[in-house]
């Protein structure tokens, strides 16, 4: 076979790859996979103002856009880098457990701000994990003003 044809021959084989390629895209080869889909509006969420010395409880709500029920945990929350303080959230928990096809469920946070810790600005991260096999484990910032 001369190089010419074995050139010619290279190119259409090349083509045939790529076509192939495209079709199975466009027919859906690159889906997710079927599954809860956590949906929350942005990664960082200002929690407004909290008064020194009281606890205070606030929500971040989120939905489950996917086919099959949404199970969220909060691993653990812990201070910001760039933290003035890192010590504000008492306590945290999702609720409910598992959350149902277009659904919504909240991730709930019992703040407080220790005595002397006013005028500062608060930086939590919170790590979650959730049954979302596009996102399994995700950070979201919470931030809030240690107030008067």
């Amino acid at each position: 076979m001369s190089w010419r044809r074995k050139s010619c021959m290279g190119v259409l084989f090349l083509g045939l790859m790529v076509l192939g390629a495209t079709g199975a895209a466009a027919c859906g080869g690159d889906q997710a996979p079927p599954g809860a889909r956590l949906a929350i509006d942005g990664d960082s969420f200002d929690l407004g103002s909290i008064v020194a010395g009281k606890s205070v409880r606030r929500t971040i709500e989120f939905r489950n856009t996917g086919v099959a029920p949404l199970e969220v945990s909060i691993v653990k929350v812990r201070p910001a880098p760039d933290a003035e303080c890192g010590c504000g959230v008492e306590s945290f928990k999702v609720a409910p457990a598992a959350v149902p096809p277009g659904d919504s469920g909240e991730m709930v946070f019992q703040l407080k701000v220790p005595e002397g810790m006013e005028g500062m600005t608060d930086t939590m991260l919170a790590q979650l994990e959730s049954n979302d096999p596009t996102k399994p484990k995700l950070t979201i910032t919470l931030i809030f003003e240690m107030g008067e």
